[in-house]
């Protein structure tokens, strides 16, 4: 009897260490992340808390190299630290966030953090390693990939994000009971006026699965993957994924519309817009992107340019992509470009010459106005005399754009 109960107790110790074990996760597999220095060493599932254990390595080269570094978010400046004046600056956002990839209603907040600040930063010098801690809400039992968002991101600043992290975390199996259930006693009742019962209220519906946006980056020449940042705007928050690999997946809500801007270093950024509720499928996208490389000769469209129709007037839908032009030629300054304006073959000759050309010179003279120097920009008008396609009139609407080549770079 000594011995049963024994084994019996010895068992449930067993059982015990072995569920809290199934709770750690060390090492975890991360299928994606946008910054090499910050690795995950360990997850743990505690009574009330996800708690990540983490480690952040400054570079050994230069205390440049990273010019202020944040670990989510921006320094609080209205506290500054004077010690850590010319060191980079790590910190951890209080808007981190946990939550389970395509469903926006599994998302998890940032309870504490040990060992990095949340409101100041942290100098760090060359080569040194900071350990620290996370604790955010418990993850509910399941979910056993979950990504580790960023909070805001801005200019200046150097954020980072853990994709698909594998751990253990097993749904609960409920236990069969065999209690013994004793026969109901009976009492005598007095007859009550049957009543109609209420219909069931339905409960209304909401959308909770978020959709799920993915793809990858490539370089348009070679067709191998690049590393590249992603932008857009969700709920007001301005909101950046970089991505080491060029893969990259964004949880996007159903009834928002988002702009995305991807940008790459040596490459020509572009944009591109979605809408879940206007697609067949709401819940799964996938984008591939073409980049191309920022090198003499390359000829590069301007997909959303407009004018008013047989005029040279820009329309203010064109704001965007000329900005991203300027943008691209301040961060590259020995870049000097040629502009080229092209419309169909139809109509007389003479006059789309002069339409493409002057087309060509708003777009140079946009430029110009936002700072660009006259000399890097050439103007040219071709007319129809560079066609991209004969076909239909659908298809030979492709010849009417506008289109600029790298002179020097």
């Amino acid at each position: 009897m000594h011995v049963k109960s024994l084994f019996v107790f010895i068992l449930t110790i067993w059982t015990s260490v072995n569920t809290g074990f199934g709770q750690i996760t060390e090492n975890p597999k991360v299928e994606e992340q946008s910054a090499p220095y910050v690795k995950i060493k360990r997850v743990e599932l505690t009574g009330q808390h996800t708690v990540i254990y983490l480690q952040f390595t400054e570079n050994k080269s230069s205390s440049q190299s990273l010019p202020q570094l944040k670990l989510y978010g921006l320094p609080d400046m209205k506290n500054p630290d004077m010690q850590n004046i010319g060191k980079n600056q790590i910190w951890l956002d209080p808007e981190a966030r946990l939550y389970k990839p395509g469903e926006i209603d599994k998302k998890y907040k940032l309870i504490k953090a040990e060992n990095i600040p949340t409101t100041t930063t942290k100098g760090v010098v060359p080569g040194e390693k900071v350990d620290f801690v996370a604790y955010f809400e418990k993850l509910a039992p399941g979910i056993e990939v979950f990504d580790f968002y960023e909070g805001r991101s801005s200019q200046g600043s150097q954020s980072w994000n853990f994709y698909g992290i594998h751990i253990k975390n097993p749904l609960n199996k409920t236990p069969k009971t065999t209690a013994k259930t004793e026969k109901p006693v009976k009492k005598p009742v007095e007859a009550a006026p049957a009543e109609k019962p209420e219909p069931l209220k339905k409960e209304p519906e909401t959308a909770s699965t978020a959709a799920v946006l993915k793809g990858t980056v490539y370089n348009v020449k070679t067709r191998q993957p690049v590393s590249a940042q992603i932008t857009y705007v969700e709920k007001g928050d301005s909101l950046q994924i970089k991505s080491s690999s060029g893969k990259f997946r964004i949880g996007m809500d159903p009834q928002e519309k988002y702009t995305f801007r991807v940008t790459a270093k040596g490459f020509y950024g572009s944009s591109f817009e979605i809408a879940p509720a206007d697609s067949a499928n709401r819940n799964a996208f996938e984008q591939n992107l073409y980049l191309t490389p920022l090198a003499v000769g390359e000829t590069i469209t301007l997909p959303n340019i407009y004018f008013e129709t047989s005029q040279f007037t820009l329309l203010p839908e064109s704001s965007n992509e000329l900005d991203q032009l300027v943008q691209m030629m301040k961060d590259n300054p020995e870049i000097r470009i040629r502009v080229e304006g092209h419309t169909d073959n139809i109509g007389d000759f003479d006059k789309n010459l002069e339409l493409s050309r002057k087309r060509a010179e708003a777009v140079q003279e946009y430029l110009v106005k936002k700072g660009i120097d006259t000399s890097r920009i050439e103007a040219k008008g071709y007319g129809g005399t560079r066609p991209l396609t004969k076909g239909s009139d659908e298809e030979r609407r492709k010849n009417r754009r506008v289109e600029f080549v790298i002179t020097n770079a």
